[in-house]
């Protein structure tokens, strides 16, 4: 069981650490960049906009809620993918794949709790 805690604790804290660089980054580009006008963006790139806007607010609301802000970022991640990929024929650059790092070491970091706790009061 100890190993498990460890685990746990170890994707929690990735994800946490990994979640708040990867939205420094993603800030500092949208400040350096200038946000553009979204309504008059095409719509895959308005779907684009919504779903980075979903990771940051899944890795930011997994610091309390980790399986919510995983699930959100991941939902995130989805509409980003389904955008770039399928919508404009792009392929992920590197970066926006590592945006799902986090939300899946938030909802495994979670699940490994929930299974400790379900085991424990046994």
């Amino acid at each position: 069981m100890k190993a498990h805690v460890i685990v746990a604790s170890l994707c929690r804290w990735t994800a946490r650490i990994a979640g708040i660089l990867l939205v420094v980054v993603l800030l500092v580009f949208a400040i350096g960049e200038g946000m553009p006008n979204l309504l008059t963006l095409p719509i895959w790139d308005q779907i684009a906009f919504l779903g980075l806007a979903l990771i940051m607010v899944g890795i930011l609301l997994g610091w309390r809620f980790e399986l919510a802000g995983g699930i959100m970022a991941l939902v995130g991640f989805s509409l980003v993918f389904i955008s770039l990929f399928i919508g404009k024929g792009l392929a992920l650059p590197g970066f926006f794949i590592a945006l799902a790092l986090p939300g899946v070491l938030h909802i495994t970091s979670a699940v490994l709790r929930q299974h400790l706790e379900k085991h424990e009061s046994t």
